[in-house]
């Protein structure tokens, strides 16, 4: 990727496509690969729509007014937003498969360029859950380390609680950066915003927080951590999403422990007998973690120039062929993009936006890997 800082006109394009309806950070990348620039990618959006019948589907796209109202919002609180291609964005991020093209932060963000480590764990944790997930993060910030948690109840909390005792440390949240949850804890969000911690989301300012918004907020906190330590996880603990992350992005996965009569320890237990390294204290984290851990590479690193505005054009007529084919090539299982790319015989650009249209008709759906499949209901 071309890291760049992005001038004003260009950030707002950024914001504009990654705040129209539909578009997530795949989808984002995916136009990217073939228009080059976001600017690109606004001015054939309304085409690209209207050829793929998806005009109920897609009823938007986020004006200039919307986006430059968005970040008047995001600076009158300090905050910043960033764009993937800018130096500020952390490069740990940068480097899993779906990374967020965006991120608005509030705080410190020369946070993001230090050795982070993530605990995270259950809300209905106990008092010496609690009183653990704060010490192994007092003891990992003296080591040297930010620690990093989702500010959520129970183990989030004590993680970033640090603050008080003059540690920085990074709060993820699952809302936009103005936005405090659960309340109880909006004076430890003032705390690390103002005193050398740092908040930080990817969605939108004032966004509320919902229930998808959690599973997305987890990949970040393992896409920024060498490693993440689990305490006090159930069987059903949305931190379990996290150590998934975290394998998934090859980083290392630790737990702490419990009683196998404690059902609030399950989870935590279970990583343990499937390999997760167990921890006493911090040295088990220290010894454990492997600075130079092979991070997988986002789908769209050798790819995409974003600083070039060329790309090259292809007809509505060569598109609207290619996608007969497309559909003809792959099913409900996921396929590899360069695989319909050979098999199909198609110029590698009309392909990618033949998927495009589909992807806008809802007719698939990508998946990791650099694979699409058909939506399991498309005829």
């Amino acid at each position: 990727m071309q890291i760049k800082q992005l001038s004003h006109d260009e950030l707002i394009a950024w914001l504009r496509l990654i705040r129209t309806v539909n578009i997530g950070p795949v989808t984002f990348f995916a136009f990217l690969k073939v228009y080059k620039t976001p600017k690109n990618v606004l001015e054939h959006l309304p085409t690209l729509i209207s050829n793929s019948g998806a005009n109920n589907k897609i009823s938007k796209i986020c004006t200039i007014e919307e986006a430059e109202k968005e970040l008047e919002s995001v600076k009158a609180i300090g905050a910043k937003v960033i764009a993937a291609c800018e130096p500020d964005y952390p490069e740990s991020l940068r480097k899993i498969a779906d990374f967020p093209p965006i991120i608005t932060v509030l705080g410190d963000i020369s946070l993001l360029k230090k050795n982070i480590i993530a605990i995270v764990g259950g809300r209905n944790s106990s008092i010496n859950g609690r009183n653990f997930a704060n010490k192994l993060a007092y003891d990992l910030s003296q080591a040297g380390f930010i620690t990093i948690s989702g500010l959520a109840s129970g183990i989030d909390t004590a993680v970033n609680s640090i603050i008080f005792q003059n540690h920085p440390t990074i709060a993820v949240t699952a809302a936009g950066i103005d936005v405090v949850y659960p309340k109880e804890n909006l004076h430890l969000y003032n705390k690390i915003a103002e005193n050398n911690g740092l908040i930080i989301t990817e969605l939108p300012f004032s966004t509320k927080p919902k229930p998808q918004y959690f599973p997305q907020r987890n990949r970040i906190i393992s896409g920024l951590s060498l490693g993440i330590v689990l305490i006090e996880a159930s069987k059903r603990s949305g931190s379990l999403i996290t150590a998934n992350f975290a394998l998934e992005q090859n980083k290392e996965v630790f737990a702490v422990p419990g009683s196998p009569l404690d059902p609030r320890c399950g989870g935590s237990n279970n990583l343990i007998k499937k390999g997760a390294k167990l921890v006493e204290s911090v040295d088990d984290i220290i010894d454990g973690i492997h600075f130079s851990c092979t991070i997988q590479n986002s789908l769209f690193d050798d790819a995409t120039n974003y600083g070039n505005d060329e790309y090259a054009d292809v007809t509505d007529t060569e598109v609207q062929k290619a996608k007969a084919i497309v559909l003809s090539c792959i099913d409900s299982m996921p396929t590899d993009i360069d695989e319909i790319i050979a098999v199909s015989g198609v110029r590698t650009e009309i392909v990618l936006v033949a998927l495009l249209e589909l992807e806008l008709a809802q007719k698939i759906e990508r998946y990791p890997g650099n694979k699409v499949a058909l939506v399991f209901d498309c005829k």
